[in-house]
């Protein structure tokens, strides 16, 4: 009898052992900083992120979409963006910055000939070189003058 339960006290201890111990292979990205809640005409916006990763290997795409929030609708060009990691860091945790000019990623949110500002959310996803992705990273409203 004795025997029988400090076997299942032994069985329940290695099954419990053998759980999942938290560790995510899955990377990390927060924004830290934002450079501007408002973009003027031709400028520049600037993203800092915190990345964590398990194994260190993050230095390869952070994709980009740009969701428009302006009550008049129309469609939007080249929302989607992927991204070479800056800098490539091979570490587990670190900062990565992104600069967007206005005339490569922030000019197309509007399409061409409308003078409207743009009222923008980022969404971030990094991507490591074993294709685990992270959580989406999401901005505040940021407004693209145009005029």
């Amino acid at each position: 009898m004795t025997t029988k339960i400090l076997l299942t006290i032994f069985i329940i201890g290695v099954l419990t052992g053998c759980g999942k111990d938290g560790v995510d292979s899955r990377p990390t990205l927060k924004i830290k900083s934002v450079s501007n809640d408002i973009v003027p005409l031709n400028g520049t916006l600037s993203f800092e992120f915190d990345f964590t990763d398990l194994e260190g290997d993050v230095s390869d795409t952070l994709y980009m979409k740009k969701i428009r929030l302006n009550k008049r609708i129309t469609p939007t060009i080249r929302d989607s963006f992927k991204l070479k990691v800056p800098d490539a860091p091979s570490k587990q945790k670190g900062i990565l910055r992104v600069e967007l000019g206005y005339q490569n990623f922030l000019i197309t949110g509007n399409p061409p000939g409308t003078p409207e500002n743009d009222t923008l959310l980022f969404r971030f996803v990094l991507k490591d070189k074993a294709n685990n992705k992270s959580d989406t990273a999401i901005s505040e409203q940021i407004v693209i003058i145009r005029q």
